[in-house]
């Protein structure tokens, strides 16, 4: 019950706080080579997380052909990376992607692209992929916990993955009642 509570005040806190950062936008004046404008229209964008550069962290919406080049001219001008720790950066963003900027002052950046957890992105709306969750993500979900968690991650390794929500059908324990609750939260297909 406790832990259902903290739930509810971090998704109340993240539904504010991406409220305020998309409603507003923030980011940097255009400059030489260009910057990544936002948008305020959620509906048309990526929804991108950025941490690690200091008063610039956050979430941002972007255009959906939006690359990781964008964010790092856009979150910190001037930033010397390390080529061989940088992820591509003509990567396209995708909704839910999360930017770390892993600062050392005697050591060029470390920039790495990774996928937001899949409770930030279930407070912002952002379908989760069954083929890549975790127990622990899994848990998160209504109606599903540690023992069921467990059986879906097993199911998936020694079955295969998962080509849309309704294949969890055919885990015993999960019928499609229990899938027409989920459904809301995962991709149509899982393979975005």
């Amino acid at each position: 019950m406790r832990e259902r509570a903290h739930f509810i005040a971090l998704w109340t806190l993240a539904v504010l706080a991406s409220t305020i950062l998309i409603t507003k936008g923030r980011g940097l004046p255009p400059t030489e080579g260009g910057s990544t404008a936002f948008l305020f229209d959620r509906s048309n964008g990526v929804r991108v997380k950025v941490t690690g550069i200091q008063g610039k962290s956050g979430i941002y919406c972007l255009p959906e052909d939006a690359v990781l080049r964008s964010v790092i001219n856009m979150a910190y001008r001037g930033l010397p990376a390390n080529a061989t720790k940088l992820s591509d950066p003509a990567t396209r963003l995708k909704d839910g992607d999360w930017v770390l900027f892993e600062m050392d002052a005697s050591e060029p950046a470390k920039i790495s692209l990774k996928m937001m957890p899949a409770a930030e992105r279930m407070l912002l709306g952002i379908p989760l992929d069954p083929a890549t969750m975790t127990e622990s993500e899994w848990e998160l979900l209504p109606g599903i916990g540690p023992a069921l968690a467990r059986k879906i991650v097993f199911d998936r390794q020694y079955n295969g993955g998962f080509r849309s929500i309704r294949d969890l059908e055919r885990i015993s324990g999960i019928g499609k009642v229990t899938v027409d609750k989920l459904e809301r939260y995962f991709l149509d297909d899982a393979t975005p």
